[in-house]
């Protein structure tokens, strides 16, 4: 009878620290899939940004120094 109460202690710790190592992992994972998520979104960003700036520069090479309207 001794026997059965300290395997059920060492159950109920066992379960325990289980729900406590999942709800640590869960955690970490929610925050690295955050930073994941916030950092593709800051280089899309950056990534519109060049092409942009690469549309505004091809433009401007392209125009002619002198106009040759007659």
């Amino acid at each position: 009878m001794l026997a059965n109460f300290f395997l059920a202690i060492l159950l109920i710790v066992m379960a325990t620290s289980v729900m406590i190592s999942i709800d640590t992992t869960t955690s970490l994972m929610v925050g690295l899939t955050k930073r994941v998520l916030r950092m593709t979104h800051r280089s899309k960003l950056l990534t519109e940004y060049i092409l942009r700036a690469y549309m505004r520069y091809r433009k401007t090479i392209n125009k002619p120094i002198i106009s040759n309207s007659y």
